[in-house]
């Protein structure tokens, strides 16, 4: 020991150590304790996502040939047929002779009424004729031989015998009108049967029977069969596209996935005023080359061309877009897409034909 220290100075001195080796220790534990807890992570930045690239499906902006056409479903009838009737007299339907699609020939016969006794009503009076045409010649002998016989009775005065020539060419006279009225009247009950029979005016087939019943009664001049000449066949349409027919134009005729050469021969506008109802709202389409064997009522499509146009812009339908009151398509311009309005003409039923906003060549978006 410093023999100049004294213990007190000692005793701060050992102090000192003492403050120090406890801030050491401190501070040991200080650090130690730091590195037992858990440390946070970093937080990671999002990941930059790179925008996929924009692909459209485009077609060239080209020029071709378009027609808007009309298609519409027709059906075969016959030009020649005959709507056949009783014309002199109604009565009670006694028969039908024919069923629908039966061939008949001219003079078959179709349909009777009920002549109740006339046939014999016409046997009677056959017997009558015949009776009255005997007594005409007995009077017409009996007359002959007075006049004969007259000639040798130079005895006889003249009066008597004019007098007995005429007596007996009263009986001829009389004799004559018998015959004359029984043949007027046997006629008239063979014409009352020919009346009630309905035979058909010309070969065809049977297309049409009414539907009045046997032993019904049915006026005169209606119709009870029709029959149609079924070698002579055109095509009748009748529904809303009427309108957009004319005499004349010329038509295509698909019938059994086979075109046909037709031609419009008649429309509305070339009937009478007083033509039937049934025909102001028709046209008719003649057809060429036809095969044999359609029947009446059989179908074929008839196609018209309306309108048509050519060596013009031409787009698919798909690629046109409306939207409030605009017509546009979309173009591909700088690899940008381009709204452009568009000005429209004809259509067909799948494109468009394009009058203004498209230049040959441009890229038009279609997906």
């Amino acid at each position: 020991m410093n023999p100049n220290s004294s213990p007190h100075a000692v005793q701060r001195g050992g102090h000192g150590i003492r403050i120090l080796m406890a801030a050491a220790a401190a501070s040991l534990l200080l650090s130690s304790g730091c590195s037992m807890l858990p440390r946070e992570e970093e937080t990671l930045a999002p990941p930059l996502k790179v925008p996929e690239k924009i692909t459209y499906e485009t077609m060239d902006v080209q020029k071709g040939d378009i027609e808007r056409k009309i298609r519409v479903t027709g059906r075969f009838v016959s030009v020649s047929q005959s709507n056949v009737q009783f014309t002199e007299r109604g009565g009670r339907l006694e028969s039908i002779r024919v069923k629908l699609g039966q061939s008949v020939k001219k003079g078959d016969l179709l349909a009777t009424l009920d002549t109740e006794t006339l046939a014999d009503d016409i046997k009677l009076q056959e017997i009558a004729l015949q009776r009255s045409r005997i007594g005409y010649e007995k009077a017409r002998q009996a007359y002959n031989d007075e006049v004969g016989v007259a000639k040798y009775e130079l005895d006889k005065p003249q009066r008597e015998i004019d007098a007995n020539k005429a007596r007996l060419q009263a009986d001829v006279d009389m004799a004559k009108l018998d015959v004359d009225s029984n043949d007027i009247r046997l006629a008239a009950l063979q014409r009352a049967l020919s009346e009630a029979q309905m035979a058909s005016p010309i070969d065809g087939d049977v297309i049409y029977i009414t539907d009045v019943k046997t032993g019904d009664w049915i006026e005169s001049y209606s119709t009870v069969v029709t029959v149609a000449d079924p070698n002579q066949l055109q095509l009748r349409y009748a529904e809303d596209r009427v309108g957009d027919f004319v005499t004349g134009m010329k038509v295509t005729v698909n019938y059994e996935n086979s075109p046909y050469e037709g031609e419009v021969v008649m429309t509305p506008v070339d009937l009478p005023i007083d033509a039937k109802e049934s025909m102001k709202n028709t046209i008719l389409v003649a057809a060429t080359g036809l095969p044999e064997g359609i029947r009446i009522g059989s179908d074929a499509q008839i196609v018209a061309v309306l309108d048509q146009r050519t060596d013009t812009i031409v787009l698919p339908k798909y690629a046109l877009n409306k939207n409030f009151g605009r017509t546009y398509v979309n173009v591909l311009k700088n690899n940008l897409r381009e709204e452009r309005d568009v000005e429209i003409g004809i259509q067909s039923d799948t494109e468009v034909e394009i009058l203004k906003g498209l230049e040959i060549g441009e890229q038009v978006i279609v997906r």
